[in-house]
């Protein structure tokens, strides 16, 4: 067999995530949950589309020479992705046993700008879906939500996802967004970057729509 199974790490709204190894190799497989209150042929071809976008991104971040996992085996009949198991471990565990260099969320800041510098807002940043290890950087995971964008709405959401959860699940972290601010400003924060799909905005324009998100979310809370 090429895949030897290990046992289950996560199983969500989106899909099932276990651990085991592909041809020796340690690694992550990833299979999509249907999604029984839609029409099944819908429901497998918006899922094909997804792991299609998926896989797209993960090429395209190798590409960039962007950390993040390798694709190993894709089988779209069966909804099933195996990919390269990245070192590290959730950041979540690390902030809650408090062994985290404090310059992780600085690090953190300059990776999510190097998703945003291609085109690629995450959609789910939260600290389950971000890897660390001591002496190494953070790297993001699961691209599940991911998608090819040039829109400031996108980038802003990405941070102020980002932000919830770290006020919610780590407020004893003060200062924390302040410091992945400053680490996405760090990355040429006035450069007009041009891709094939048209200009980006810059780190000002995207960390200024993250306070106008702030503000209608206050509005309407």
């Amino acid at each position: 067999m090429l895949w030897q199974d290990e046992g289950m790490i996560h199983i969500g709204a989106e899909a099932e995530v276990r651990i085991g190894r592909w041809l020796g190799l340690p690694a992550i497989k990833k299979t999509r949950i249907p999604r029984t209150w839609r029409h099944p042929d819908l429901d497998k071809r918006l899922t094909k589309r997804r792991l299609d976008v998926e896989c797209k991104i993960l090429n395209k971040l190798l590409k960039e020479n962007i950390a993040a996992p390798r694709i190993l085996e894709l089988n779209k009949d069966e909804m099933t992705m195996i990919i390269s198991k990245i070192e590290g471990s959730p950041l979540i565990e690390s902030l809650q046993a408090g062994i985290v260099d404090e310059n992780v969320f600085f690090q953190l800041g300059k990776i999510i700008r190097n998703f945003h510098e291609i085109g690629i807002s995450h959609g789910d940043i939260s600290t389950n879906n971000i890897l660390w290890q001591a002496g190494s950087e953070p790297t993001l995971i699961d691209f599940g939500l991911s998608k090819n964008t040039i829109e400031v709405e996108d980038f802003g959401i990405d941070l102020h996802v980002l932000e919830e959860i770290l006020s919610a699940s780590h407020p004893e972290y003060e200062g924390a967004m302040e410091q992945v601010e400053a680490g996405y400003l760090s990355q040429s924060p006035d450069d007009v970057i041009d891709i094939p799909a048209g200009l980006l905005p810059t780190a000002n324009e995207v960390i200024k729509r993250l306070q106008d998100i702030r503000t209608r979310v206050r509005y309407h809370d």
